[in-house]
């Protein structure tokens, strides 16, 4: 008899845990991430959520969802929001992140994550950025500037830069969707566009001084985030993980 409620038992606990496994891996698990600080150079602070004042930003700092960050005169700030989505904050930028979270089945192994979504909202400044969409998950990465907004969901490399005035892209590799004034937009690699703007087609780098200027700038800002990254790869294994 009591083998037999033993054995009641153990077969409801392997069932309740089989449906738990389950549903773990149907409907997977979103939890949020901190950025990385992949470097900073002068005066650069961030003020967390929940917070009051803002702290300088350290190499050991980790940047929550909501983290209020910006540069003052001189300052750059050098960071991977995951492993796939780096970026570096110009001087004079502020930006803060809106969401930072990815989607897993339920374990720890890196080929299990199924997506992976940065939203940041770009306030003032100018930012280099880079973005892979990692094979076997979905990714996003958007940006948000008081004039619409850009979104990355394929392989890139863009400039954003963000005033009063305007907001102008410049796209060195791969392409971008522009959402502003109520219209989309596809700026492919060597083009760039500002908005507002009457014209609404965008215009070749090649053309433009400053927009050539723009491209090299961000082609060196990619080539300075990528070896900091290899760096953090190498020093923090379960960076990739991430």
């Amino acid at each position: 008899m009591r083998a037999q409620i033993c054995s009641k038992i153990f077969r409801v606990f392997l069932g309740c845990s089989l449906a738990f496994l389950s549903f773990a891996c149907r409907e997977g698990v979103t939890r949020r991430v901190m950025a990385t600080v992949l470097s900073v150079n002068g005066a650069a602070e961030v003020r967390q959520k929940g917070e009051s004042d803002f702290h300088a930003i350290t190499g050991s700092s980790l940047l929550g969802v909501d983290a209020l960050v910006r540069t003052g005169a001189g300052g750059k700030v050098d960071l991977a929001f995951l492993p796939n989505a780096l970026a570096d904050l110009s001087e004079n930028t502020e930006m803060q992140i809106d969401e930072l979270t990815l989607r897993k089945n339920g374990n720890a192994t890196r080929n299990d994550v199924r997506s992976r979504m940065v939203q940041l909202r770009l306030l003032r400044g100018a930012m280099h950025a880079s973005f892979n969409r990692l094979q076997g998950s979905n990714a996003a990465l958007t940006i948000r500037t008081p004039h619409g907004q850009l979104i990355a969901s394929s392989d890139c490399i863009f400039f954003v830069n963000v005033d009063d005035r305007e907001t102008r892209v410049v796209c060195v590799y791969g392409m971008v969707t522009a959402q502003f004034e109520q219209a989309d937009f596809a700026i492919e690699a060597g083009y760039f566009q500002e908005f507002p703007s009457s014209d609404h087609s965008p215009q070749a780098a090649a053309d433009d001084e400053r927009a050539q200027r723009e491209v090299i700038s961000t082609i060196e800002a990619d080539r300075a985030l990528q070896n900091l990254a290899g760096r953090q790869r190498l020093s923090r294994p379960d960076f990739l993980d991430r």
